[in-house]
């Protein structure tokens, strides 16, 4: 499942995955300490996501969008102008304007391991620099925003700009 896997320089464990849900590579990484059979069967979750989670998540990156454009809609001028045409017949449709670079896991205890989760990282169409997180714990939405170092087993959903509640 996950291909091209080596050591990199600071000792975390990379490689590629392919994205059912995306239709392309991911990066993954992850810390060695953790088993590759963790790391993939939560790559298996992803892949397989209920379609109603799927559809909640989507639900929040309309709202990052939403909210992004109102905030700065001068930097909004030159996107897309059909990012949410057809968002309501097909809500994943979003997804076409969000690249997710990697998806990271961070050290966990042995109990925890049977918690699926998703930590992604990368762009989205509408907020340049600022990047996307979509992290999610136990199929519980906790952070959908701008690129964040989210770390699912240490960090608090008290952020700001966090688009994962509606």
């Amino acid at each position: 499942m996950i291909k091209n896997l080596y050591e990199d320089d600071l000792g975390y464990m990379v490689g590629t995955f392919y994205s059912d849900i995306l239709g392309y590579d991911i990066e993954v990484r992850y810390d060695k300490e953790l088993s590759q059979k963790y790391v993939e069967k939560n790559i298996y979750y992803f892949n397989n996501l209920e379609q109603e989670f799927l559809v909640s998540i989507c639900d929040a990156l309309r709202r990052y969008y939403e909210n992004y454009e109102k905030l700065y809609p001068d930097l909004c001028e030159d996107l897309p102008t059909d990012i949410l045409n057809d968002f309501e017949e097909n809500p994943t449709s979003i997804l076409r304007y969000v690249k997710i670079g990697v998806y990271r896991f961070h050290k966990c205890s042995k109990e925890d391991e049977e918690i699926p989760v998703i930590n992604l990282g990368g762009d989205c169409e509408w907020a340049g620099d600022a990047g996307i997180t979509i992290a999610a714990k136990n199929s519980q939405l906790l952070y959908v925003g701008r690129w964040d170092n989210f770390n699912i087993w240490n960090s608090g959903t008290n952020r700001i700009f966090n688009y994962a509640m509606p």
